[in-house]
């Protein structure tokens, strides 16, 4: 009942968000120029359906790994927030310890995993659902300050991943070569999804990556991975949220120490090493620098 309780909450929250999204679009007056007949109702229900995906089959992830191995777990637990994003993410509470380190390598990726594969699909339809901008539209849009290339700003500023797949996707869209204003909706949820998953992977400890890194290196080497995650949010100005980890660990009956298997002396196995590369390719291609809202 509480998961349920959460989960509309959380549900009724990001409309919220979305629809002063949506608002804020209206108000500079471009989005009446090229959609002038648009649902604002709707269009609150696409930025819900886009982000609720990503954060929803992200817990799922972990969920089903919990399941494959016979962990106990519980179902997600949905954070409502205020907006812009109208919520926090959501967890899932572990009940019973991973046996060994190959289980918590997998309970630590599977969930960014997932994650990262739905916001690539959430890109790709970012995409398909643009809207086509004549040349006299597309000059009005920078006028506005709206650009139909709103992923053009890496590094640094945007997810090195949206902008190569809303580059591919573009490119199969647009036979005739004009210029595409992705959904501002799917295209936001899409950029929070990036934004969850590399927070989410940053090898500290018992993030996603710390579970991860945990798994890989043991005890020693997630103390040290612990400190570069530590670095790396700072470095991209995600100073709340690195104060808040921090806290965590000050405060937390463990410490700076990540979730510890059962049999924590058998290594990790080798093919699990070699997906410890494709996390690292994910965290970097979800890396961006955060923006004002997330770094003040």
């Amino acid at each position: 009942m509480i998961n349920l309780v959460l989960f509309l909450a959380t549900i009724l929250t990001v409309f919220v968000a979305g629809y002063l999204l949506w608002l804020a679009q209206l108000q500079q007056g471009f989005i009446q120029t090229v959609v002038p007949n648009s649902n604002i109702y709707l269009e609150a229900i696409a930025f819900v359906a886009g982000l609720v995906a990503i954060i929803g089959l992200h817990e799922f992830g972990h969920k089903a790994a919990a399941r494959h191995h016979k962990m106990d777990a519980t179902l997600p637990y949905f954070v409502p927030g205020p907006p812009p994003i109208g919520t926090f993410g959501a967890v899932i509470s572990l009940r019973s310890p991973p046996a060994n380190r190959d289980q918590l390598f997998d309970l630590g990726l599977s969930g960014p995993l997932v994650g990262f594969v739905v916001t690539i699909v959430v890109i790709i339809l970012s995409v398909v659902f643009g809207i086509y901008l004549s040349p006299a539209q597309f000059q009005q849009a920078q006028q506005y300050g709206t650009s139909s290339t709103d992923w053009s700003a890496w590094p640094f500023q945007q997810p090195a991943i949206a902008i190569i797949v809303s580059g591919l996707a573009t490119t199969l869209r647009s036979e005739t070569g004009g210029a595409i204003l992705f959904d501002p909706q799917l295209s936001f949820a899409a950029q929070i999804g990036a934004l969850l998953t590399f927070l989410n992977l940053v090898p500290m400890w018992q993030l996603d990556g710390g579970h991860i890194s945990r798994s890989v290196f043991g005890e020693g080497g997630h103390r040290t991975s612990t400190v570069i995650g530590l670095l790396i949010l700072i470095a991209a100005r995600y100073y709340p949220f690195a104060f808040l980890v921090l806290a965590f660990m000050l405060f937390s009956r463990r410490g700076f120490a990540g979730v510890e298997p059962l049999d924590d002396v058998s290594p990790v196995s080798n093919s699990r090493k070699l997906l410890y590369f494709l996390g690292l390719v994910m965290l970097l291609l979800t890396f961006a620098v955060a923006p004002p809202f997330l770094s003040g």
